[in-house]
């Protein structure tokens, strides 16, 4: 669990005992919680001025699909991992190398898929540090 301690972590979740459930869980690994987003506005505002490491994105958020969030993620080299009551169905081709929690999704599940989001940062050459604002900068 050392390599999650300090991973901050989007949540992208439109129901609210989830997205409590995930706070939680996130909090146990040792993570910390960079920003709480329940629509894909407040998600394109989240990836713009939260700073965190890696998100959580709920595949149907009220009806509207997270695809579009998750190529801006993979554009700045974000990982991410993808939660839904649907397995992969619902996502597309060019995501399906990320992680995907079918919900309900189990504390060992989440974190299975934040410490491979974590080592897609460190096999990048990302810090935890490092955020998508600081990334734009240059």
């Amino acid at each position: 669990m050392s390599e999650l301690n300090g991973l901050r972590v989007l949540i992208v979740e439109d129901e609210a005992l989830i997205a409590m459930m995930a706070e939680d869980m996130i909090d146990s690994l040792g993570c910390t919680v960079a920003g709480l987003a329940s629509t894909v506005g407040d998600a394109q505002t989240a990836l713009v001025n939260v700073k965190f490491d890696v998100a959580v994105l709920d595949v149907n958020l009220n009806g509207t699909t997270s695809m579009g969030l998750a190529t801006a993620l993979k554009q700045r080299g974000t990982p991410f991992a993808f939660t839904t009551g649907y397995g992969a169905n619902g996502i597309d081709a060019e995501h399906l190398d990320m992680p995907v929690l079918t919900k309900p999704y189990s504390i060992a599940d989440l974190e299975a898929a934040l410490i491979t989001c974590a080592q897609k940062n460190q096999a990048a050459g990302v810090s935890s540090t490092t955020s998508i604002t600081d990334s734009n900068r240059g």
